[in-house]
């Protein structure tokens, strides 16, 4: 996917206004979906619960919801999560273009959600 990120959504409902370990809050309309999909997931408390496999695009061409896979290993034993893409906030890198996505919530929330099964 090549669209450009929604710049409405460019914080999130999670309300994260910081920067943290070299990253800041990144200008949305700056990224391509690119950028973030597949880009780290980290809970409020900053650990690393899954990744964004998926961004879905409206007829607008603006990002409305992202997968989320928590858990399992090498991919095995995921659980998928549809989510608001505005329930994310996303960072990037200071020197760089890592991203990296925050989300206010926590491992086990996401968890007990219902499973995404895709298309």
């Amino acid at each position: 996917m090549t669209h450009p990120a929604n710049t409405t959504h460019a914080h999130g409902a999670g309300g994260f206004g910081f920067a943290r370990d070299g990253y800041h809050r990144a200008q949305i309309h700056d990224l391509k979906a690119s950028d973030i999909d597949g880009a780290k997931v980290h809970d409020r408390a900053d650990d690393s619960i899954g990744s964004v496999t998926e961004l879905m695009v409206g007829t607008n061409g603006h990002i409305t919801h992202a997968v989320i896979d928590v858990g399992g290993f090498l991919g095995m034993g995921a659980h998928s999560v549809k989510l608001p893409f505005d329930q994310l906030t996303v960072l990037s890198k200071t020197d760089g273009k890592d991203v990296r996505v925050h989300l206010d919530t926590t491992k086990d929330q996401l968890k007990a959600m219902p499973h995404h099964k895709g298309h």
